[in-house]
């Protein structure tokens, strides 16, 4: 299999994943009359937001800015799996470039090709 395909089983084993938690947040949203998703979308967003950011000063080699998180919102942090990436988009970063090294992206058909396949 492939890199890209070893990406897409990955990918797809999180949407699984999603699909679930989804399902989990509306039935708690209808239980609970809360807007589960509306939720849900906002601290994804902020984790991820503050994932970018961090793998951004990271790159730069600037020291960590303690702006990009308050007291109030904490988001916890973990061990970095490897010294490359502080978080897990760095790893996605560094997958998908090196992805890019056997294979190409097609914008209007939204597809990866791989030269090995």
């Amino acid at each position: 299999m492939g890199a890209f395909g070893d990406f897409e089983v990955k990918f797809a084993r999180l949407r699984a994943n999603f699909v679930g938690l989804k399902r989990s947040i509306e039935y708690i949203q209808d239980f609970l009359n809360v807007q589960g998703e509306k939720i849900w979308r906002e601290e994804l967003t902020r984790i991820i937001n503050f994932a970018v950011e961090k793998e951004a000063i990271n790159l730069v080699n600037k020291k960590y800015n303690a702006n990009i998180e308050d007291e109030n919102n904490y988001i916890p942090e973990f061990d970095p799996v490897d010294e490359l990436d502080a978080t897990f988009m760095g790893r996605l970063l560094r997958h998908i470039l090196s992805s890019m090294d056997r294979g190409f992206y097609l914008d209007h058909l939204s597809t990866w090709y791989d030269f090995e396949g």
